[in-house]
């Protein structure tokens, strides 16, 4: 089998958004392989029986990454080190094991999967996962900075995790699990995004309250300020007076630690707000439900005092006024 980066292979397979799952059909081993080559992780594909069956499907999620489902007789998948992503564009893998039982390795770790458990590992070192029965794994795969948040920088070496299912924070997170994904329930694209966004951040609590023990208290202090820093600030990003005094007094802090934590990080308040604020505003103006908004409407809604202000720093941001910007999209979206 031929490997190639994992980094290209999303774009090449169509995918439902969250919650519409879309199914793959494959009369033999090799096809599911190379399916999964694409959705996953090129690797080796093993049955460990004389007739195995598989079913798999998979969805992107509105936010970055995507999920597959996987329901198989007994399998071993194996990824070399040839297989796996460079540092930069690493993934994690978060598989939620719904029925089986089996064990997976990385990095020197040998961990048991049952029923309930969570799995984390990631696509930048090789990896073996055996199932000895009948199986089926959920598996959420998205960036690794969206697990680790500010921890990106702290975590030198990643670390498989097995979060047991008698966890009461992993059972919460398989019920997020059932209730975006497989729950016969209708929802909006708002409600879905926040849906998955919630099983996101339950994934990254429940991976860093293990993984971060082993990280001493001074060198993840940085990271857990700058972490409760930066969530305020996207909390209320809109709010055109979110001043550096402004989230000082909101954190009871005072203005200097926060110019000090970013400092720390090479990049200045008013920049980092900026940006935030122009890139809200740019996919505003690339969603179809909001061409109606007129762009001084947009600019307000996303923190900018004024419309002009907003529409200079675009152009410099972006190459093009956001009006031109937003034509251009609709030109690019429009039946041929």
């Amino acid at each position: 089998m031929t490997s190639q980066p994992a980094r290209s292979a999303l774009p090449e397979v169509d995918l439902n958004f969250t919650p519409r799952f879309r199914p793959f059909y494959a009369h033999e081993i090799s096809g599911y392989e190379r399916e999964l080559n694409k959705l996953v992780l090129p690797g080796e594909f093993r049955a460990l029986t004389e007739q195995p069956r598989l079913q798999l499907q998979a969805c992107r999620l509105r936010s970055g990454g995507l999920v597959v489902s996987l329901e198989a007789t007994p399998v071993c998948v194996r990824h070399r080190a040839e297989h796996a992503a460079d540092v930069q564009h690493a993934e994690f893998l978060a598989s939620f094991v719904i029925a089986g039982h089996g064990v997976i390795e990385q990095n020197e770790a040998t961990l048991p999967l049952e029923p309930g458990d969570i799995i984390f590992r990631t696509t930048a070192l090789p990896s073996e996962i055996r199932m000895f029965t009948d199986s089926r794994l959920v598996v959420v795969k998205g960036p690794l900075s969206r697990l680790l948040g500010a921890h990106s920088l702290a975590m030198s070496q990643f670390t498989a995790q097995r979060a047991i299912a008698s966890l009461p924070m992993v059972q919460t997170a398989h019920r997020c699990l059932r209730h975006v994904f497989f729950d016969k329930v209708e929802s909006n694209p708002a409600s879905s995004l926040f849906a998955e966004q919630a099983l996101l951040a339950l994934l990254a609590s429940i991976y860093t309250s293990q993984a971060l023990e082993k990280i001493p208290s001074a060198a993840r202090a940085p990271a857990d300020n700058w972490q409760v820093l930066a969530s305020y600030i996207e909390a209320h990003i809109t709010d055109p007076e979110l001043s550096v005094q402004a989230v000082a007094d909101a954190l009871r802090v005072s203005p200097r630690w926060v110019h000090r934590l970013f400092k720390m990080r090479s990049l200045q308040y008013t920049s980092y707000v900026r940006e935030h604020r122009l890139q809200l505003a740019k996919e505003a103006l690339e969603d179809p439900r909001q061409w109606h908004v007129e762009v001084k409407d947009i600019a307000f809604s996303c923190g900018f005092h004024h419309a002009s202000h907003f529409i200079r720093r675009f152009h410099e941001r972006f190459g093009m006024p956001p009006a031109q910007y937003r034509k251009a999209v609709r030109k690019d979206n429009s039946p041929a």
